[in-house]
């Protein structure tokens, strides 16, 4: 935790840096008393400065120059719907759990409390995962929205279903349906029952041969999805190094399926898996979403725009212009979030980069290294994060002298600073600190350090975007 223990009321050594650079000179000064308090169970640095005072370390700490509010040209709530427009807020709704037992606090459609008694006056009652995170669900609900059925929702929490949920259905697996009354679950088997009650909107072709076709080319879902998973689960740092071989056989898997979906979608003139979009391209989609976000992530392949597949990034492409699909996919920072989750993998991972990069990451962290001091009191003193209050850390000479800024502040600005270095050398940033007020220093410090380097003054061109990266990628994996 951040201690704001009383500090000892020694002169301390303050630093002088000239504008836009990172150039300190010690300049001894004298410097009001200060102390730490605890208030009300939260943590605050208290500062015994006149009024004067604090109005020069404000303008001290943004080079010179007063800090304003701006009031008049922040927009008003009022302002920001008003521009916004509520043409975005059709079927979002706030529900009123407001989060309680699991459930999220908003929902993009229409969403039936979590009860068996819960019936709607829609032909379809949908159940699914409370996070939207399910690929299955996600199937089930693109058909309907392509199809356009009215539907309502129950969200079902997957780490505490109901009772009555798990005694209704058999597998005790989302998605489910109620449609017109039947009871239907599995996705493939809820989509083709919608196919089959609602077929004025067909998602499967009317020709015997090429209905066959389509049923083909799904069978085959699970054999991409179950590739991709496995090669994703190989690039983890502990299964690399634990069995290379295997690894390497995953990864062949993996492009095999590949090239056979680059086959497929190069024998109709159109886009999509069977010419025209249907049924093949539903099943397919959750699946190949997923490995477009996390595979530049954890093995640095992008589907999206991969020279050996040139298909598969034009099917992407017409996917993401499908308006029904754009409502019910994900983003990438969302699914390699969820990959996070499953796999315990650090946000920040990064695969092996080409020499060129990593030259230019190990410069950053030598020098990362060897001005440690001098870039700690620097975020201390001018990111913010101790809120009024004019003091630094350390002198030129690199040696933190005895301040009133609490030695647990300084420890988290060093503890994010070794993520960062950790990260450029390694690809990981290691373990998060455990303390969620750390975390937010550190969150402050990578956000104001990312800006304030400069090259070529501080690193080489090379070095220096590279450490731009790396503070991007530790901030994701602040929390």
């Amino acid at each position: 935790m951040i201690s704001t223990s009383v500090a000892q009321h020694t002169t301390p050594v303050h630093l002088r840096a000239c504008k836009g650079c990172i150039a300190f000179r010690p300049v001894i000064r004298p410097s009001p008393r200060s102390r730490c308090a605890q208030v009300g169970g939260s943590r605050f640095v208290q500062a015994s400065a006149t009024a004067e005072d604090v109005q020069k370390v404000q303008e001290s700490s943004n080079d010179g120059k007063k800090m304003h509010l701006r009031t008049a040209e922040l927009l008003s709530w009022d302002e920001i719907g008003e521009r916004a427009g509520s043409d975005v807020l059709q079927g979002y709704q706030v529900l009123d759990n407001s989060g309680r037992d699991g459930q999220p606090r908003t929902a993009p459609t229409r969403v039936l409390p979590t009860e068996e008694s819960t019936t709607t006056d829609k032909p379809v009652l949908l159940y699914r995962d409370t996070n939207a995170w399910c690929p299955f669900c996600e199937r089930v609900w693109l058909a309907l929205e392509e199809k356009n059925i009215p539907y309502d929702t129950v969200l079902i929490n997957l780490q505490d279903k109901p009772e009555w949920f798990t005694k209704m259905i058999p597998t005790q697996l989302v998605p489910a349906a109620k449609i017109n009354g039947k009871l239907v679950y599995e996705s493939y088997d809820i989509m083709m029952e919608l196919e089959k009650q609602f077929p004025e909107t067909p998602l499967l072709p009317s020709s015997p041969e090429h209905r066959a076709e389509v049923e083909e080319v799904c069978q085959r879902a699970s054999d991409v999805s179950s590739a991709g998973y496995k090669y994703l689960a190989s690039r983890m740092k502990k299964n690399e190094d634990k069995d290379p071989e295997a690894g390497q056989q995953a990864h062949d898997s993996f492009l095999s399926q590949l090239d056979m979906l680059e086959g497929l979608l190069g024998k109709h003139a159109g886009p999509y898996l069977v010419g025209d979009f249907g049924m093949a391209d539903i099943v397919h989609c959750s699946a190949m979403e997923r490995f477009a976000a996390n595979m530049p992530v954890l093995a640095g392949m992008h589907l999206r725009s991969h020279s050996r597949y040139p298909n598969i990034s034009r099917w992407y492409s017409a996917m993401d212009a499908r308006p029904a699909y754009q409502k019910v996919k994900s983003d990438d920072t969302t699914l390699n979030l969820v990959i996070r989750k499953v796999f315990g993998m650090a946000m920040a991972y990064s695969p092996p980069v080409d020499d060129f990069t990593q030259q230019g990451r190990d410069e950053a962290a030598a020098k990362l290294s060897k001005n440690k001091e001098v870039v700690r009191a620097d975020i201390v003193k001018r990111s913010g994060i101790l809120r009024g209050h004019d003091s630094s850390t350390g002198a030129s000479n690199g040696s933190d002298q005895a301040t009133s800024v609490p030695r647990a502040l300084q420890d988290a600005v060093d503890y994010a600073m070794r993520r960062l270095a950790s990260y450029l050398l390694t690809g990981e940033p290691g373990p998060k600190n455990p303390d969620a007020e750390a975390r937010a220093v550190e969150a402050a410090s990578l956000a104001y350090f990312r800006n304030r380097a400069s090259a070529p003054r501080d690193l080489s061109a090379n070095a220096c975007q590279q450490l731009r990266d790396a503070c991007l990628a530790v901030l994701q994996d602040a929390y």
